[in-house]
C-alpha cells in the first residue's frame, strides 16, 4: 500500500500545476501534455509486461525495483531544466511506478487466502483511489509553498524512505518458467498509438494537412494492422485478438475506452478552465478538483451495488449518461462563467466514472474463461489507459479548433458513443429466490465485482 500510494499521489496535482510548469520552463501546454500522455502510453503497454516479469523473476523483486526507480527518477524530475528533460524523467518515474500495480495485486493474491482477498483488494483499490485525492488536498499548498519541484522531491524522498520497510515486510512470490514477452507487439502498439497522438497534438501548430501530419495519419492505421498481424502469430501476445471476437468482452472494452477518453479529456482541461476562465490559484484549483476523485470513490461504491442488483448494463448506462450530462454542465458553466455549475459538473463527472468502472470490469470479467482471466483483465486495463491517453490529445486538438467549447462538445459526443456501446453490454442474470437468498447472492456478486474492479483500477487517473 505504501508503494502504490507513493507512485500514484502526484499525478492529479501535476495536471493543476502544468500552467506554472510551462511558465517556469518556457514550454507550451501542447508540449507539456506529453508529461501526462507519454507515461500513460508506455505504461499501458508495460503493465502486462511488468506482471509477466514478476511471474518470471519474482513479484517482490519487480515491485522493489519499480519503487526505487520511481523515487530516484522523481528526484531527477525535480531537477528538470527544460520540457524535454521533464518529460524524460517523469516518463521513467511514472512508468517504473506502474510496476507497483500488477505486482502489488499478485503479492496480495499469493499472500491472502481466497476468502480474505476481496477485502485486501478492496484496500488496494481504496489506496489507489485515495492517493490522488490526498495529492490534491496537500499538493496544492505544497506547490505554492515549494513550487512544483517540491512535489517530486517529496515523492522521491517517500519512495526511498518506504523502500527498507517494503524490503523487510514483503515475501517473494513463486516463480514461473513458462513466461514469454511480446516485444515486437509492444513496440508496434506504442508506435501506432503514438502516431495518432502526435497527429492530434501537433495539428494546431504544424497544420492539419502538412506532409508530416499526413505521414502520421497514414502511418497510424498501417502500424495498427501490423500490430494485429503480430498479435495473431505471437506465442505470448500482448493483446490476444481472439478476446475481441466475443461480444460479451469486446463491448465493455470499447465502452471503457470511449468513457476514459471522454473523462480524461475533461480531467486534463478542468484545471486550465479553473485557472484561465475563473482566475483560480493552484491551491484553489486543487481544492476545487477534489470532488472529482472523491466522486469516483462514491460512484464506484454505489455503482457496484446498482450493477450487482440490476445488471452491469444498467449500472454502466447510468454512468455514461451521467458523463454526458456533466459535459453539458461544463459547457453551461463555461458559457455563463458560473462556478457553481462547474463544481456540480466535477461531482457528476466523478460519480459517473465511478459507476462505469465496476460495471465494465464485472461484465468483461464474466465473459472470460478462467484460463484467460488474468490476460483479459490486464488487457481491459491497458485499453482504459490507452483511452485516457487518447483523451488528452483529443482535448488538445479540440481546444485548438474551438477552445473549451469544442472540448466539451467533443467529450459529450464521446460519452454518447460510450452510451451506445454500453447498450450492447451483456448483464449477469438477475437475482432470484427468496429475499434472504437474493441478499446472499448480491453479497457474493458484489464481492466478486469489487475484486474484478480492483484488478482494473488505475492508480493515477481512473482510481
Amino acid at each position: 500500500m505504501l508503494g502504490v500510494f507513493v507512485s500514484g499521489w502526484p499525478a492529479v496535482i501535476l495536471v493543476a500545476a502544468l500552467p506554472e510548469i510551462g511558465d517556469n520552463l518556457h514550454a507550451s501546454q501542447t508540449t507539456l501534455s506529453w508529461v501526462l500522455s507519454l507515461p500513460m502510453l508506455i505504461g499501458a503497454v508495460m503493465l502486462p509486461t511488468f506482471g509477466r516479469l514478476g511471474d518470471l523473476k519474482g513479484q517482490r523483486r519487480v515491485f522493489l525495483i519499480g519503487l526505487t526507480v520511481c523515487g530516484a527518477a522523481a528526484i531527477l524530475t525535480a531537477l528538470s531544466w527544460n520540457a524535454a528533460s521533464l518529460i524524460t524523467f517523469r516518463t521513467i518515474s511514472q512508468t517504473a511506478g506502474f510496476a507497483t500495480a500488477p505486482t502489488a495485486v499478485a503479492i496480495i493474491m499469493e499472500t491472502f487466502p481466497l476468502d480474505a482477498r476481496p477485502r485486501a483488494l478492496g484496500m488496494w483499490a481504496f489506496v489507489s483511489a485515495a492517493a490522488p485525492a490526498l495529492g490534491l488536498a496537500f499538493g496544492g499548498p505544497m506547490v505554492e509553498l515549494l513550487s512544483w519541484r517540491g512535489v517530486f522531491i517529496v515523492q522521491g524522498a517517500l519512495a526511498l524512505l518506504f523502500f527498507p520497510l517494503c524490503l523487510r515486510w514483503l515475501d517473494e512470490t513463486k516463480r514461473r518458467s513458462n513466461i514469454g514477452f511480446d516485444i515486437a507487439g509492444g513496440i508496434t502498439l506504442m508506435l501506432a498509438t503514438g502516431s495518432i497522438l502526435l497527429y492530434l497534438d501537433r495539428g494546431g501548430s504544424w497544420g492539419w494537412t502538412q506532409p508530416a501530419e499526413l505521414c502520421l495519419l497514414v502511418a497510424a492505421p498501417m502500424l495498427a494492422l501490423l500490430f494485429i498481424r503480430i498479435e495473431k502469430r505471437a506465442k505470448f501476445p500482448l493483446l490476444p485478438t481472439g478476446l475481441f471476437a466475443n461480444r460479451a468482452y469486446s463491448m465493455p472494452a470499447v465502452s471503457e475506452f470511449l468513457s476514459q477518453a471522454s473523462s480524461n479529456a475533461v480531467f486534463f482541461s478542468a484545471p486550465l478552465l479553473l485557472q484561465q476562465r475563473f482566475g483560480k490559484t493552484i491551491a484553489e484549483t486543487a481544492f476545487l478538483m477534489l470532488p472529482l476523485p472523491l466522486g469516483m470513490c462514491f460512484g464506484a461504491i454505489i455503482g457496484g451495488r446498482v450493477a450487482a442488483r440490476y445488471g452491469e448494463r444498467l449500472g454502466g448506462l447510468i454512468g455514461t449518461n451521467a458523463m454526458a450530462l456533466s459535459m453539458l454542465l461544463f459547457l453551461a458553466g463555461y458559457n455563463t462563467e458560473n462556478m457553481g455549475l462547474v463544481t456540480i459538473a466535477l461531482i457528476v463527472q466523478g460519480i459517473a466514472n465511478g459507476f462505469v468502472r465496476p460495471a465494465v470490469a464485472s461484465a468483461g470479467g464474466a465473459a472470460l474463461s478462467p484460463e484467460y482471466f488474468g490476460v483479459g483483465m490486464a488487457t481491459l486495463r491497458m485499453i482504459a489507459l490507452l483511452g485516457s491517453t487518447m483523451g488528452i490529445s483529443i482535448a488538445l486538438a479540440a481546444s485548438v479548433v474551438g477552445g473549451f467549447r469544442a472540448i466539451y462538445i467533443t467529450t459529450f459526443v464521446l460519452a454518447l458513443m460510450a452510451t451506445a456501446t454500453m447498450t450492447r453490454v451483456i448483464s449477469h442474470k438477475r437475482l432470484t429466490g427468496t429475499l434472504e437468498e437474493r441478499k446472499e447472492q448480491e453479497r457474493k456478486l458484489i464481492a466478486h465485482m469489487e475484486t474484478q474492479a480492483g484488478l482494473t483500477t488505475l492508480p493515477a487517473f481512473e482510481g
